[in-house]
């Protein structure tokens, strides 16, 4: 986030005081101050303020206004940029604190978070000491929303990262400009920043319709908002607003930011074309500030009510208010039994971000700022790096080397029965005091398709049901079953892989990609189509009623589920029904039996990690029954009826009386809103009882 980015200077004859130039416009400290203050709520209480996170582009916009507005004054002087001194103030403004920030966390990390967190927080640790921390959000599809169980500590860092790359190549661009503009050396480099605003916007506007949760982070789609602020500060050397303007712009401008706080929300095409409203509210604000050095802000100008106490100080202190809330957020969170924090922790951790904040202002931050010089800032900079990336790497290793040995030792054995200590003909006995499995620090990543990578995803444009892509069993076998759908699917190819390789009279062909309903209806994803499943599946379709398979078995997640995880919706719960039978009527037409598995329970919490923070409690990670389930399973419903199919309820074996059990048999059985590979394996005889298939004798 680009908070405090650096001091809020004040170009020349200009202030928000008169006959005086001060060392900052004070008002900008305030609007600083409404930004982190509007984010800080967002994190802690998102159904306040759902829109709390356009805080982060009010900061874009100011630190255009300022960075480049200082750069411009360079320009103007001597035509000429000062990149090692520019890039000297970055590093002792910004680095001493997020590297502070940055060393707590791993400390933290290693003292409150399972380990199954470490290797994947102390990555993004390090990608923030580097300032990629945007990009690697971007590519592993991170929301950015509050905080929950599991949530990155570092997260936040996105923004730094984003102001940092810019601050990277915008003063190369402007000293380019200024250098094919020689005469004019200010009017090129507001060519040239115009330039790269306009195709940033162009590509905001494009980008993140099509991608809605990678567009947040990335930098191309951000550039623009803090190319605003720094046209605006270009500009205002040559701006005189009246009083009256000065009056209408900054409350009209609050207005918008407010709004959109209230307003937006993330499951808005955001930034986008959306972005206009809080960037352009913070212009209009920044603008109103702008005093000739005869004039001064009325009282009831915007320009002074935010250069009033307390928002300074806040707008002083913001950076490291920023920097400090978000991991206090998240181990906080990480520490509460449920996942979320009450009243009284929700103030305890506003407390405690205000108070590390002014320390880390005043014994961090200012005494960097004031006392090195350009050789020392670029030595400082490059020492403070190298400390986060050992400090960060060396933990993630080790934990990545103990997470791939327990990997590496998953076994099943007659202690661990799984699913079958709930078989009501025969129960297995799991005796106490016997280690789980798998290990909880890994059952998050415990997959299905071991050794088959083919299979992730199938690729359906070679949709042979009959070759031996993500095949399993004996390819000679007369019976073919098919198992197509989602992630939810897919996981159920281990109980069934299981069956054919005991059953020779019998393959199986798995047809899946994640996040890929069985279903002819496409969803909406931010009121985009998304048609690629649906025609995948109807070229599928096509496919296996050409291969007349013996059976074809099918699950996915919940409607509730998609709109939750991927944010993906359907008209109605009708649309996604009329769907399902969509593709599931013409196989019923053409004969071939279909069985249709009810959706697993949902855990209200990720149970790897909570039966690592319970060891002696496994009952803590339990879900109760009439939360696991949605109140509908459209694709159950549109199974039902239709001849030749089967409706197949696995809920015995996954939950008992009034709840679904986190561990069952002394295996752990969920990896997320997912089995564990594991589990499933303990599911192969239940299944293919359940699915009408002789389980051979032994």
């Amino acid at each position: 986030m680009a908070v405090a980015a650096t001091q809020a200077t004040v170009l020349p004859e200009l202030s928000n005081r008169p006959g005086r130039r001060t060392a900052q416009r004070l008002d900008i400290q305030g609007l600083r101050a409404v930004a982190v203050v509007l984010v800080v709520i967002y994190h802690l209480r998102p159904d306040l303020l759902p829109g709390g996170f356009v805080g982060v582009d009010v900061f874009f916009v100011i630190s255009g206004f300022l960075i480049i507005g200082s750069l411009a004054g360079q320009v103007r002087r001597s035509g000429r940029i000062g990149l090692l001194d520019f890039y000297a103030r970055r590093f002792r403004r910004l680095l001493p604190a997020a590297t502070v920030v940055l060393l707590v966390t791993v400390a933290a990390t290693l003292i409150v978070l399972p380990q199954s967190l470490w290797p994947s927080v102390l990555r993004e640790v390090a990608a923030s000491a580097l300032d990629i921390q945007n990009w690697a959000l971007a590519i592993l599809s991170t929301d950015y929303t509050h905080a929950t169980v599991g949530a990155s500590p570092v997260q936040h860092f996105w923004s730094l990262s984003v102001e940092e790359q810019f601050y990277l190549f915008i003063p190369v661009v402007m000293l380019i400009s200024a250098a094919v503009a020689r005469r004019r050396p200010l009017r090129g480099v507001f060519v040239g920043i115009s330039t790269v605003t306009v195709a940033s916007l162009i590509f905001s506007i494009c980008y993140t319709p099509l991608a809605h949760t990678p567009a947040y982070f990335v930098t191309p789609t951000r550039i623009w908002e803090l190319g605003l602020g720094g046209l605006a500060a270009i500009a205002v050397p040559r701006l005189r607003i009246g009083r009256a303007m000065r009056f209408i712009l900054g409350w009209i401008g609050l207005a918008v930011v407010a709004v959109s706080a209230f307003e937006l929300t993330t499951e808005m095409a955001f930034p986008g074309w959306i972005a206009l409203l809080p960037t352009v509210g913070t212009l209009a604000v920044l603008l109103a500030g702008v005093l000739p050095k005869e004039d001064s802000a009325a009282g009831v100008e915007t320009a002074s009510l935010l250069g009033r106490q307390p928002l300074r100080y806040i707008g002083d202190i913001s950076y490291s208010l920023y920097l400090w809330h978000w991991p206090l957020i998240v181990f906080a969170v990480d520490l509460t039994d449920g996942g979320e924090l009450g009243r009284k922790r929700q103030l305890a951790v506003l407390v405690a971000s205000f108070v590390l904040a002014a320390l880390s202002k005043h014994f961090v931050e200012d005494p960097f700022r004031k006392r090195l010089q350009l050789r020392g800032s670029l030595v400082l900079g490059a020492c403070l790096i190298v400390v986060s990336l050992v400090a960060s790497v060396v933990p993630w290793q080790l934990a990545q080397q103990r997470l791939d040995t327990l990997a590496a030792s998953i076994t099943l054995d007659a202690d661990h029965p799984g699913a079958l200590a709930l078989d009501p003909d025969s129960r297995a006995k799991a005796p106490s005091g016997v280690a789980l499995q798998p290990d909880a620090a890994v059952a998050g990543r415990d997959f299905p398709f071991a050794g088959k990578s083919d299979c992730v995803p199938f690729d359906y444009a070679h949709h042979n049901v009959a070759d031996a892509s993500c095949a399993y069993g004996d390819d000679r076998a007369p019976n073919t079953i098919v198992l197509i759908g989602d992630s939810h699917a897919a996981m159920f190819s281990t109980a069934l892989a299981d069956y054919v390789q005991l059953n020779p009279q019998y393959r199986l062909k798995v047809m899946m990609r994640n996040g890929c309903p069985f279903n002819a209806t496409p969803p909406s994803e931010a009121g985009v189509a998304l048609t690629d499943c649906s025609d995948q599946d109807k070229a599928e379709l096509a496919a296996i009623l050409t291969a007349k398979p013996a059976l074809v078995v099918t699950t996915a997640m919940s409607e509730e589920s998609y709109k939750q995880d991927l944010n993906w919706t359907w008209k109605s719960p009708q649309a996604m029904v009329d769907g399902y039978r969509g593709v599931l009527r013409p196989l019923s037409d053409a004969g071939i039996p279909i069985a249709v598995i009810h959706d697993v329970p949902r855990p209200i919490t990720s149970v790897p990690e909570c039966v690592q923070r319970n060891p002696q409690q496994f009952s803590r990670c339990d879900t109760p029954r009439d939360r696991a389930f949605p109140p509908v399973d459209t694709l159950a419903q549109a199974a039902t009826g239709l001849p030749g199919a089967k409706v197949v309820d696995l809920t015995p074996w996954l939950c008992t009386g009034e709840v679904c059990p986190g561990v069952i048999g002394n295996v752990i059985v969920y990896r997320d809103n997912h089995l564990t590979n594991t589990y499933v394996h303990t599911l192969s005889k239940p299944l293919a009882k359940a699915l009408g298939l002789a389980w051979p004798a032994n």
